[in-house]
């Protein structure tokens, strides 16, 4: 990986960095916007350096930042940007990991939303947490269980007895949906995953929320996303387990 400015400010010795990856193979679930979201909490609340490595093929989140820069150059960027085409096979995926082991840099990475490319896998089984942003609604559910399926078939074909750290965040959220019989079976799966990683609190379907920026978050969107992000803060930083 060739990224010079990676590795200004440089530090003698320095804790181990964490790689932090946004994944579902279930497109349309809030996978980006919550990267962005978190990636901009995590900087301006607890000041972590950050480089958001943006690995879909669509470059939604390159594109947006462009956009962002253009429309406020005013407003410094909170983190790096950079187009990530490691993910194709194991090998720079591999190269990769060990490219941004050695750096001071946090790493937030928004994966495809397709396991065909090689370097996926590797990647998630590298990764310190995998978030995975859910919706609570019948096809969303079940693309999330047949992703978190493959990746224990993995990792039993690999003889490893756990999975991955996963973190389940159930996104655009509405209270007021559903039938008795259908919120029961939310919660079925809340459980369900629960059993398989971290359930993470709930964000509430909000219009404030599609509105996100590369460059800022609003006040509404921090109130919003606090309880959420600060879990999944303590979670990866302090070694905490919350469930929702």
């Amino acid at each position: 990986m060739n990224i010079p400015f990676f590795n200004i400010g440089k530090t003698p010795e320095k804790r181990r960095n964490k790689i932090i990856v946004f994944a579902n193979q279930k497109g349309g679930c809030g996978k980006t916007t919550n990267c962005v979201l978190s990636a901009g909490q995590f900087v301006l609340k607890h000041h972590c350096r950050l480089v958001v490595l943006d690995g879909d093929p669509q470059r939604s989140i390159v594109k947006k930042h462009e956009q962002d820069r253009e429309r406020w150059p005013q407003l410094p960027p909170l983190y790096q940007v950079v187009p990530c085409t490691q993910l194709s096979s194991e090998k720079e995926t591999l190269n990769l990991i060990r490219a941004m082991r050695n750096e001071d840099f946090d790493f937030f990475i928004d994966t495809p939303g397709s396991l065909t490319q090689e370097g996926y896998l590797p990647l998630l089984f590298e990764a310190d947490a995998i978030v995975t942003t859910i919706q609570l609604e019948k096809t969303c559910i079940n693309g999330t269980t047949s992703f978190v399926d493959m990746v224990a078939m993995v990792a039993r074909e690999n003889g490893l007895d756990k999975l991955p750290p996963f973190y389940f965040l159930p996104n655009q959220f509405n209270k007021n949906w559903g039938r008795k019989d259908e919120l029961a079976e939310q919660q079925k799966f809340l459980d369900y995953f629960a059993k398989l990683g971290t359930v993470l609190p709930k964000i509430p379907n909000s219009a404030e929320i599609q509105r996100y920026s590369t460059l800022y978050l609003t006040d509404k969107q921090h109130e919003i996303v606090d309880k959420c992000y600060d879990t999944l803060y303590d979670c990866i930083y302090n070694e905490k387990s919350k469930s929702a």
